[in-house]
């Protein structure tokens, strides 16, 4: 978690990108990581059945504090990514497999899925 923690704070999110082999050894964040303290907190409580409470407090060298709570991830039903994310997220993905060009075709084969008389064309675009 320290090391998740350290690179959305330097990098602004955590992306496929972050667990490469040069980036799970990047000095700077591991550095950061290092300064992560995990902790149980039980006065968190949940405020439905599908919520998972966390608190985040960053303390800063000049002893300012930030704190943010929320009861559910980004990506939930509760808190759902906008159209623009999801597509960036399938595009970043599919990039490990398929290059830009087929990952655009699968992309735009994907919002048209309700209408499709067969997915065959979509998965031999996802073949690569």
């Amino acid at each position: 978690m320290g090391y998740l923690l350290a690179r959305a704070i330097i990098d602004g999110r955590v992306a496929l990108e972050a667990f490469t082999d040069t980036a799970v050894r990047d000095s700077h964040v591991l550095a950061l990581a290092e300064k992560v303290d995990m902790r149980l907190d039980n006065s968190l409580k949940a405020a439905n059945p599908g919520s998972r409470p966390c608190r985040l407090t960053v303390r800063l060298k000049n002893g300012a504090t930030h704190v943010r709570e929320v009861q559910h991830a980004k990506g939930s039903p509760e808190v759902p990514m906008t159209e623009d994310e999801r597509k960036a997220k399938f595009t970043e993905c599919a990039r490990q497999a398929i290059d830009d060009s087929k990952s655009a075709r699968a992309l735009s084969t994907i919002e048209r899925l309700e209408t499709l008389e067969s997915v065959r064309s979509l998965a031999a675009l996802l073949r690569g």
